[in-house]
C-alpha cells in the first residue's frame, strides 16, 4: 500500500512538473528573458553584468526543470519492482525528452 501512495504522489508531481514544462515553454522569448533579467538583478544592479549572467540564468533554470523531470520519473519506475534499472534509467529518458520536447 505505501509504494501506490508514492506512486500517487509522484504521478501527481510529474502531472504539475509537465504543467509548468508547457507554461514556460509557451511564453515567448521577451516574456521569457524578462523572468531571467528579474532573477539576474537579484544578484546585481550593473546593467553589464546583467547581460552577461542572465543567459546563465536560463540555461541552468532549463537544466534544474529537466532534471528535476527526469528525477520525478525515474523515482516512479524505481517503486515497480519488475522493471530493471536499465530500462527505468531509458524509459525515464524517454519520457522526459519527450515531454520536454513537444512544441
Amino acid at each position: 500500500m505505501t509504494k501506490n501512495i508514492l506512486r500517487i504522489i509522484l504521478i501527481i508531481l510529474i502531472l504539475c512538473w509537465m504543467y509548468v514544462v508547457f507554461g514556460f515553454s509557451s511564453a515567448n522569448g521577451e516574456k521569457s528573458s524578462g523572468t531571467s533579467l528579474k532573477i539576474a538583478r537579484l544578484f546585481s544592479k550593473d546593467e553589464e553584468v546583467i547581460s552577461k549572467i542572465e543567459p546563465i540564468i536560463r540555461k541552468i533554470a532549463h537544466l534544474s526543470e529537466y532534471a528535476l523531470g527526469g528525477f520525478l520519473i525515474y523515482g516512479l519506475f524505481l517503486t515497480f519492482d519488475r522493471v530493471s534499472v536499465k530500462l527505468q534509467v531509458v524509459l525515464s529518458g524517454i519520457i522526459r525528452h519527450i515531454v520536454c520536447n513537444y512544441r
